[in-house]
């Protein structure tokens, strides 16, 4: 069974049982930081949450804290962390992301280290084109 919403506000935590679809967007009321975990999937146009949790995901666009999936399948996600089995979006900016196979116009992965004698300060990856890899140092 698929819960059914024109739009989804969050105004606390939120747990759903099964799947959910919802016809235009998932967002946190005010400037709230809600989790949203969902036992099935994820159906909507834009989601905007603290924390996602979800079966599959297939929106427009993903804004999120952390997002953990078995699929997911967006136009963009920005995220801290993203935990998926596959993931297919035009654009992903995260802090890390640990998937099986991803398929991506462009990826940003920031890893930040503290600056040693031994060793040089950050690093920040550029995956463009599908094809280029880029290392940049500051």
């Amino acid at each position: 069974m698929t819960k059914q919403f024109k739009e989804l506000v969050l105004e606390k935590d939120t747990v759903f049982e099964e799947s959910i679809e919802v016809e235009t967007s998932i967002r946190c009321a005010g400037s709230g930081r809600y989790n949203l975990t969902v036992k099935g999937d994820i159906n909507a146009g834009d989601i905007t949450a603290w924390d996602i949790t979800a079966r599959d995901i297939n929106a427009r666009d993903i804004n999120a804290g952390d997002i953990t999936a078995g699929d997911i399948t967006a136009g963009d996600i920005t995220a801290g962390d993203i935990t998926a089995g596959d993931i297919n979006a035009r654009d992903i900016n995260a802090g890390d992301i640990t998937a099986g196979d991803i398929n991506a116009g462009d990826i940003i992965c920031e890893s930040r280290k503290k600056k040693t004698k031994t060793a040089k300060t950050t690093a920040r990856f550029f995956i463009t084109e599908r094809s280029k890899l880029q290392k940049k140092e500051w």
